[in-house]
């Protein structure tokens, strides 16, 4: 897989809460064709799980730049909020702008996550979620070289699709791969 070079992850810093809150406000709409969230009277989303986030141990929170410009941001936990998958690796949120999207970003930003926490992970979308879904088996499938596994559960009313797979012996950075 061809990735591309003029971006950056680094962890969000306090004076960048207010950017994550506004990609956040970005996601959500993009997210509102699929489920039913509507914007409160200020015309916003309501999130209420980012404040622990890049501020509490295994809570990491993550902002992409395309040449020095805000383009996406990842939300991780180290341990998987999904029941009896605590010792897993979980992507809680992953968004990537429009602007950059199908350039290579958001798969460089999952192998860059996937570097830097080595171990199990688990990757989860909702059933209408079709075009992440599809995203995430041909990124994860490239990292892995197809070793991941798949499953549908229903959770709350939801259909789940979830991948897992084990990058612990892989941890090499992306810059090394395919080049």
């Amino acid at each position: 897989m061809d990735l591309p070079s003029d971006w950056t992850l680094t962890n969000v810093k306090e004076s960048e809460r207010d950017l994550l809150e506004q990609l956040l406000q970005f996601y959500l709409y993009d997210f509102s064709e699929m489920d039913d969230e509507e914007v409160d009277e200020s015309g916003r989303f309501r999130y209420p799980v980012t404040g622990p986030y890049g501020r509490e141990p295994g809570r990491h929170a993550l902002l992409l730049r395309v040449r020095g410009k805000p383009a996406g941001f990842v939300l991780v936990d180290e341990r998987s909020p999904i029941p009896g998958s605590e010792d897993r690796r979980y992507v809680r949120e992953f968004f990537v702008m429009r602007a950059y999207r199908r350039h290579g970003y958001g798969a460089a930003m999952a192998w860059a996550i996937f570097d830097r926490f080595p171990g199990r992970w688990q990757v989860e979308q909702i059933g209408p979620n079709v075009g992440a879904q599809a995203f995430w088996r041909r990124v994860i499938g490239a990292y892995t070289a197809g070793r991941f596994s798949e499953r549908t559960e229903e959770r709350e009313g939801l259909t789940l699709v979830i991948q897992e797979f084990d990058t612990s012996a892989k941890a090499v950075t992306w810059t090394e791969r395919d080049r």
